[in-house]
């Protein structure tokens, strides 16, 4: 019961780390001024592994 515990906790924090590597790649590119399809195309990719984390965090 503890290992499984132990692994969904490992899985649910390298999720996590995902998200805030995102979040830092798009404030790189925001900070950079690049082109609006970049920045966009990241959000959209930042948004759906928020949305995935939701979703597997909720079941």
């Amino acid at each position: 019961m503890d290992q499984a515990k132990g692994l969904r906790n490992y899985f649910i924090d390298n999720k996590r780390q995902h998200i805030f590597i995102q979040q830092k790649h798009v404030r790189q590119l925001i900070i950079q001024k690049r082109s609006h399809v970049e920045i966009a195309a990241s959000l959209i990719e930042l948004e759906k592994a928020w949305i995935e984390f939701e979703y597997e965090n909720n079941q």
